[in-house]
């Protein structure tokens, strides 16, 4: 069934109003300050547009066992089984006081600047 060029066009301009409308109704509907709500309460932040398009890095949760730590270049190599090993930068150097050879720990890792990062190190 062929269509004719007016239903084309018909079709295409309400594909563009949609589109349109997913994606500036949401930021329209959004009081002028992102630390307002609707309702004038201070109590509820409302997301801003950037909000709605970065995102949280991912965490990676992992269990193994110290096998090194390098307080001068902030790394700790954690064996994560017995063929593996692997080297993390850390975050917070207040975890090297937390941790010595051979304690078990979990750990919970994002990617930072390109390196893999410990970001909470918690004894097991």
């Amino acid at each position: 069934m062929a269509r004719s060029s007016s239903g084309i066009e018909v079709m295409t301009v309400k594909i563009r109003m949609l589109v349109w409308s997913a994606a500036f109704l949401p930021v329209l509907a959004m009081p002028a300050s992102a630390d307002q709500s609707l309702d004038g309460s201070d109590a509820v932040a409302v997301p801003t547009l950037y909000a709605a398009i970065t995102r949280l890095p991912a965490t990676e949760q992992l269990r193994g066992t110290v096998d090194s730590v390098d307080q001068g270049n902030d790394t700790i190599e954690i064996r994560l089984s017995p063929d593996r090993k692997e080297l993390f930068k850390v975050q917070d150097g207040l975890i090297f006081d937390m941790v010595r050879f051979g304690d078990p720990v979990e750990i919970s890792v994002q990617i930072i600047s390109g390196a893999r990062t410990i970001v909470r190190l918690t004894e097991k």
